[in-house]
């Protein structure tokens, strides 16, 4: 056929519209942004370190029941402020060392907290009670 081309053969049909790259001014190196900045890439747990970690959690947990039940007990007298304060330490130490444990620290110290406030209400109550001179 007539002006039909032959693709089967590699000639210099293709033209190279390529330019060989040019830095910007300004740019690094290509050779330079190889690796990322170490604070960038994330950190990966060994098996013995995930072990180690499963383990963990045990301070949030008590601070967490510790909280439950002296707030449940400080509902009912003044009797739960010794739990509740023990959750508020507790929650504190959790804080600081389980870093994996999660919210079970916090809603430890809450509950510690609130068992607090109303184991204190109830000691103004009482002391109120106690103080009035008949008259």
């Amino acid at each position: 056929m007539v002006g039909e081309r032959d693709w089967s053969r590699n000639d210099d049909f293709r033209v190279d519209l390529t330019r060989p790259p040019a830095p910007a001014p300004g740019e690094l190196d290509y050779a330079s942004t190889i690796t990322a900045p170490t604070e960038w890439v994330p950190y990966v747990y060994t098996d013995s370190e995930l072990t180690a970690q499963a383990g963990q959690g045990g301070l949030s947990i008590a601070s967490l029941v510790f909280g439950l039940l002296g707030l449940l007990i400080a509902v009912f007298g003044v009797w739960g402020a010794a739990l509740s304060l023990a959750a508020v330490v507790l929650a504190v130490m959790a804080r600081v060392t389980e870093r994996r444990a999660g919210t079970a620290w916090a809603y430890g110290l809450w509950t510690g907290l609130a068992g607090l406030v109303l184991a204190v209400g109830w000691v103004l109550i009482v002391t109120q009670v106690l103080t009035v001179v008949p008259g």
